[in-house]
């Protein structure tokens, strides 16, 4: 039993992701110029453009769990007991459709990539007899596969057998730049989220730079190419606005997509609509209506009254006087 089971895995692992993909990039490297690096890149973007789907979904995600913070702050508010606000809050995800698992998913698909190029770069690069003597059982029986063994290592200043510590910084400037376009402020203050975008910032870009100075600069090329991409698919997506450099260098994460959400959640600050109407003032009561409905008059209406009685008191005088010289 398991006999069988070993070599289930070894089917899946060699035949269906190491072989494929060491052909596939050999195939790119002769089309690319006879460019290593070039074919590298070409598997990225085709990597990228499969799980699509699944990077969408990650950046929804991460936008619905910012602009569910208000209502999770209110469940935190109102049930103490950990069980009912952990039973609230599934409800809450179902009612909204949210999966917490979303943006898991696909950082998940790509540690099996990642450590399938790691030993395809090794085993291309022959940088071992025993690397080359993998790499010859691999490989498919093709002479426009088989006579393009060996490969250039070389890509601009990288070899791409051994690691780069310029590469590294690259990687982690990209890291960063990609956690910050994909990170959404809450419409509310959360000093726990803030507390946690800060150090998703600090950590991923310094564990993926480390992670690249110990392996071969072909696959911190892979990480760089994915994580521009990254940067490129999640400012399209979130579509941020008046960006500043203080903004860029600081550890902050992007405003909120929509600035009525703000004037929402915080109900003492009020701001007029373009398409509301004007507000008008109050229509004045008569003398009538007041003394109808009881109540005192107001300024205006006394101001009237009085204009009334010196209008009366005008018109009185005049008839007198047009008597008396009649």
């Amino acid at each position: 039993m398991d006999f069988i089971v070993l070599g289930t895995i070894d089917f899946i692992w060699n035949d269906i992701m190491l072989n494929p993909m060491t052909n596939a990039l050999i195939v790119l490297s002769n089309v690319l110029f006879d460019n290593f690096g070039l074919a590298i890149i070409a598997f990225t973007i085709f990597t990228r453009i499969i799980t699509y789907p699944l990077t969408m979904r990650q950046l929804r995600t991460t936008r619905a769990m910012s602009e569910m913070q208000p209502q999770l702050q209110a469940l935190q508010k109102k049930y103490k007991d950990p069980k009912r606000r952990q039973q609230e809050m599934m409800k809450l995800y179902k009612e909204v459709g949210f999966n917490p698992l979303g943006c898991a998913i696909p950082f998940l698909i790509q540690i099996p990539i990642w450590v399938a190029l790691f030993q395809v770069i090794r085993r291309t690069m022959g940088t071992t007899p025993e690397a080359l003597l993998g790499l010859s059982e691999g490989l498919y029986n093709w002479p426009y596969i088989t006579e393009s063994v060996p490969i250039d290592r070389i890509f601009l200043f990288l070899d791409l057998s051994n690691p780069s510590i310029p590469l590294a910084v690259l990687v982690a400037i990209a890291t960063f730049f990609q956690q910050k376009f994909s990170m959404t402020r809450s419409t509310v203050p959360n000093d726990r989220q803030a507390a946690t975008n800060r150090t998703m910032l600090y950590v991923l870009p310094i564990m993926f730079g480390w992670f690249t100075m110990t392996v071969p600069s072909g696959l911190g090329l892979y990480w760089l190419v994915t994580s521009i991409f990254g940067v490129g698919m999640a400012y399209f997506y979130n579509k941020p606005k008046n960006l500043s450099w203080r903004w860029l260098i600081s550890f902050e994460a992007l405003p909120p997509r929509d600035p009525k959400e703000t004037v929402e959640s915080n109900p003492t600050q009020t701001t007029p609509s373009k398409e509301d109407p004007p507000a008008s003032e109050p229509p004045v009561a008569s003398p009538t209506q007041i003394a109808e409905s009881g109540q005192a008059p107001t300024e205006s209406s006394s101001r009237r009254r009085r204009r009334r009685r010196r209008r009366s008191t005008r018109q009185g005088k005049t008839g007198s006087t047009r008597e008396g010289n009649g």
